[in-house]
């Protein structure tokens, strides 16, 4: 632990001295919203809804449950671990609010592991397109790994509280991607009614 103490204590004054140019950190301070809970909490019902016309209660209820497990969770070990946040004076807080919530894990990069690549997962396992189950996972994984990136910019978090919380959003984003009921995909001996029949 002192290990990983002291590497994080290391990355976080080394973070300051990366100055990106100005479109980047307006893309970073933006990007982080991403996985905050006040979108969590629309993003999540209005989710599940689209699911449900489009897969299925079950598969809705799922993800619904699962999300919302993901966020209560990292909360419970936020709160149980009680770590402090990186000194002040080693955030770029232009913009943003002191966080005052403990540190570990990062509660962003948790929900948006949970939910993006989640949410990839669900829909590619529906899709008949072979490029599209290679490409919505691999969007969903990005965007939690950008919001993990994020933290770590605005220096509101450690490395291992990102690390830990894209490993533990991760963790409930397969668990839903394996427990969804299996597409229903046509036999051969499918009966397909004659499109004349329909008319008589």
């Amino acid at each position: 632990m002192e290990f990983i103490t002291k590497f994080d204590q290391t990355l976080s004054v080394q973070n300051l001295d990366f100055v990106p140019p100005t479109w980047l950190d307006y893309l970073l301070r933006n990007a982080t919203y991403l996985g905050d809970s006040r979108l969590m909490i629309l993003l999540i019902p209005l989710l599940g809804l689209y699911l449900q016309r489009t897969n299925g209660w079950r598969t809705a209820l799922i993800f619904v449950l699962g999300t919302s497990a993901a966020c209560l969770t990292c909360e419970t070990l936020k709160h149980c671990v009680g770590r402090n946040r990186p000194e002040v004076t080693q955030m770029r807080l232009e913009g943003i609010k002191v966080p005052t919530s403990p540190s570990f894990p990062s509660g962003h990069t948790f929900s948006a592991s949970a939910l993006y690549p989640g949410l990839a997962f669900i829909m590619a396992r529906f899709s008949s397109s072979p490029a599209l189950k290679v490409a919505l996972p691999l969007f969903g994984t990005v965007l939690a790994l950008l919001v993990g990136y994020t933290r770590l910019y605005l220096g509101v978090h450690f490395f291992s509280d990102v690390i830990a919380g894209l490993l533990g959003g991760f963790i409930f984003a397969l668990a839903m991607a394996f427990f969804i009921p299996k597409p229903v995909a046509p036999t051969p001996d499918t009966k397909i009614d004659d499109p004349s029949s329909l008319l008589t």
